[in-house]
């Protein structure tokens, strides 16, 4: 996994923890956030989510997705830091999870992207150039390496 400087990772979790204390059920809201986005920019992505089947069932898949994903990204960030090794292993897991659901390594830029939207909601004109581009540093980091594991 790519390093990523101890300022990047200080500005995501500072950044992240002052989103996260702005509601009352963060992760299913902040997680609907970023995947209405993803689908906003890449639609495709709607098939991994069951929406193929009817909007009923994606809405479903989404809306459990919807916190996984945010307790994922509070996961991974709370390991960031000197030791990758352990947190390898997770994103190798989880590499292998999303290689299983049939996740194209493609949408990961646009996940990137709303990952970022979804951010910028929860802290409005707050969220500076330099904390954007820690989000982007960490994000991309973090991406890399479960697409090098849906690679393989």
């Amino acid at each position: 996994m790519k390093e990523v400087g101890y300022e990047q990772i200080a500005t995501v979790l500072e950044t992240w923890d002052a989103a996260r204390f702005g509601s009352n059920d963060f992760d299913n809201e902040f997680g609907m956030v970023a995947l209405e986005r993803l689908f906003e920019l890449q639609p495709r992505a709607k098939k991994v989510f069951g929406y193929d089947q009817g909007e009923e069932v994606g809405k479903s898949h989404a809306t459990v997705h919807a916190t996984a994903f945010a307790g994922l990204f509070d996961s991974v960030f709370q390991m960031l830091g000197p030791d990758l090794e352990f947190i390898e292993d997770i994103l190798r897991q989880v590499g292998r999870r999303h290689k299983s659901m049939g996740v194209s390594p493609s949408f990961f830029p646009y996940m990137g992207q709303a990952l970022v939207h979804a951010v910028e909601k929860y802290l409005g004109k707050s969220l500076t150039a330099e904390q954007r581009i820690a989000w982007e540093e960490v994000y991309d980091s973090i991406s890399n390496e479960i697409v090098k594991n849906i690679l393989q």
